[in-house]
């Protein structure tokens, strides 16, 4: 997992941020602006209950992790 720190944000607005998950062959990009986190955490726990989507719980707490450490604390 990483954090495109070096990419501009993805809608121009200073509050938005961007993760990318590397897992195997796939890349997951995640974007979010600044108090969304909860929804995309839903977002991706959904993916990760889906048995037909290659991510598990262990990458949700991996993109959690990530988003934490990106957003800086108020």
């Amino acid at each position: 997992m990483t954090y495109d720190s070096q990419l501009p944000p993805p809608t121009g607005d200073p509050i938005s941020h961007r993760i990318s998950l590397f897992k195997g062959r796939s890349r997951w990009v995640f974007e979010w602006t600044l108090g969304d986190e909860d929804n995309l955490i839903d977002a991706v726990s959904e993916l990760a209950a889906d048995e037909r989507v290659p991510l598990d719980w262990f990458d949700v707490a991996m993109v959690r992790q990530q988003m934490l450490q990106a957003v800086p604390e108020p």
